[in-house]
């Protein structure tokens, strides 16, 4: 693993913070972390880059009846009985049942069904990550640029979503002097929002235009 090339560096870096990086990969980057500055000051720019979309977003709360059931079964009325919690058995089906809750409502609490919230990175052809796409609860894309571009005057970057057989759907115009803009989504992408994010460059002056071939993809990923 050359981690000096700064596009791989950079890669496993985002990974790693987004939470991509799983098993033996995941291991060796954070042995690797301890020896090499370069790469922790990459993860410490893909954490602060991922902090400023955080800031941006709408803050989600779980559904009522997830913290009223976990505080059910973590925290009972006492027993009417009280010499059951003098019994080993009773103490061991306890402690099952709390561990039982727990496994099953984490994912509830992790990720709340109405959130509906992804992520996705565009990368050029060399794989440096160009634009960071997050989708909020509301709809709206948080669109963060990480590095200004070198645009021609007359030309522009529009992101669409391309789904299925159907032609791309236009969501915007994409920043190129490394700042973050908000995009709505269109009324005519119904959730929940599946396909993947196209990348295009045309002129200024004139109607956008659907593509059939994107300058750059990618799909999106689970936060």
């Amino acid at each position: 693993m050359n981690i000096h090339a700064p596009p791989l560096r950079d890669s496993l870096a985002a990974e790693y913070v987004l939470g991509t990086l799983r098993g033996a990969a995941r291991q060796r980057f954070e042995r690797l972390l301890a020896a090499h500055p370069a790469l922790r000051r990459a993860v410490a720019e893909w954490e602060r880059r991922l902090n400023r979309l955080a800031v941006a977003s709408l803050s989600v709360a779980p559904p009522p009846e997830v913290w009223r059931g976990l505080e059910h079964r973590l925290f009972p009325a006492p027993a009417r009985r009280p010499w059951w919690d003098s019994l080993t058995l009773w103490r061991g089906l306890t402690l099952a049942s709390v561990l039982a809750v727990v496994v099953i409502l984490a994912p509830q609490l992790a990720t709340p069904p109405e959130a509906d919230a992804g992520f996705a990175a565009i990368r050029n052809r060399q794989h440096e990550v160009l634009w960071t796409v997050a989708r909020a609860a509301d709809g709206r894309l948080h669109v963060s640029n990480l590095r200004a571009m070198t645009m021609p005057p007359d030309q522009q970057c529009l992101l669409w979503l391309k789904s299925g057989d159907g032609p791309p759907v236009m969501l915007g115009t994409l920043p190129d002097d490394g700042s973050v803009r908000t995009l709505p989504m269109p009324a005519s992408v119904a959730p929940p929002v599946q396909g993947e994010l196209w990348v295009t460059m045309q002129p200024v002056a004139t109607a956008p235009q659907p593509p059939t071939q994107p300058l750059f993809q990618t799909r999106w990923q689970a936060l």
